[in-house]
């Protein structure tokens, strides 16, 4: 369906709807499109906004997006979501992190708030702003720890916004329930787009790709009781056991720490499991160790560079130099949140 025949924000009837809008068309004569999901309520309330898989591998949001959507009762919600669980088909498509194309940004969380005649990824985050992003009250942006085996769970509000927009940001934050609160950069992405127009977002980081059938079903329940959490904070369904923990762990930029390997090579992690997260680690704690599969020595050690608590880290596997493997808050410049 073509944006100027897409006049979904003006439907006031309950229940479920669900469309393709065009971007353009390829090089393989094939249109390239991004699905819409929309629910609406039976009464009157605000728009919800979401996204997911603006990178390529980070799958694990869609299915919780389905989830999620799967268990709204639409007689007992106010206002609508409208989610679009495949912002970047093309990522996606090949499972890499960004648009496969020549020139220009190819990260689309960085090229928001797009350009219809720019390149492919500037194209997509254009019609996902005329589309959702410039009629939506409140916006979650929905990403996770991507391909390799890398988990988290936290979420992030832009630092950069206005502080009556940051206030209404963080409280969407601590409604949604991860343990980590991150006041992190977010130029050019969809959340900065919209907190620019007075809109509160959460920015979730929130599991990974392929961590194996349990840890991918606790991750997926944590999203959809999150975004039902940020649903009961603006009101669009009645209260319920919400599940967020007693006390969250706020950080900003310069608080953030983290140690990756400078050498290729088969990482041995030695914080592989998601109750890790959370930890408080000293200053010189071992990580984990880079291992050369052709000379099997340890060829790094990879080590805590301050007492802080880790916020993502990554299972044993082959990683390249550079990798994102662990990250920690510190903790003298984080607070907690009660």
């Amino acid at each position: 369906m073509a944006a100027e025949d897409f006049p979904i924000w003006r439907r006031e009837t309950e229940g479920r709807f669900f469309a393709r809008i065009d971007v353009t068309r390829t090089l393989s004569n094939t249109m390239l499109t991004l699905p819409l999901h929309v629910i609406t309520g039976r009464n009157a309330g605000p728009t919800l906004g979401i996204i997911a898989t603006v990178h390529g591998d980070e799958t694990l949001p869609a299915m919780a997006i389905r989830d999620f959507l799967i268990s709204l009762d639409t007689s007992a919600m106010a206002g609508r979501v409208a989610a679009v669980p495949i912002a970047n088909p093309s990522a996606f498509a090949r499972f890499d992190r960004q648009t496969g194309e020549q020139h220009g940004k190819t990260d689309l969380h960085e090229v928001f708030p797009g350009n219809r005649r720019g390149n492919l990824t500037q194209m997509m985050a254009a019609v996902m702003a005329e589309n959702l992003l410039d009629h939506v009250d409140a916006f979650v942006d929905f990403h996770s720890g991507g391909s390799g085996g890398r988990f988290q769970s936290r979420v992030d509000f832009d630092v950069a916004a206005p502080d009556d927009v940051g206030e209404q940001c963080l409280a969407l934050c601590r409604a949604f329930g991860t343990l980590f609160v991150h006041r992190n950069n977010l130029a050019g992405t969809a959340s900065h787009t919209v907190n620019k127009r007075g809109v509160p977002t959460v920015n979730a980081e929130v599991g990974g790709s392929y961590l194996g059938p349990e840890v991918t079903a606790r991750y997926i329940q944590e999203s959809v009781r999150g975004l039902r959490n940020v649903m009961i904070k603006l009101g669009m369904l009645p209260k319920e056991k919400a599940g967020v923990p007693g006390r969250q762990l706020l950080y900003d930029v310069a608080s953030r720490f983290e140690v990756n390997p400078t050498v290729g090579g088969y990482l041995r992690s030695f914080f592989e499991r998601p109750d890790d997260l959370g930890t408080r680690l000293s200053k010189g704690t071992k990580l984990g160790e880079v291992v050369d599969l052709y000379s099997f020595e340890v060829i790094e050690d990879l080590v805590a560079t301050v007492d802080g608590y880790l916020f993502f880290s990554r299972y044993s596997g082959v990683v390249e130099a550079g990798t994102k493997a662990f990250a920690l808050a510190e903790e003298a410049t984080s607070k907690w949140l009660v």
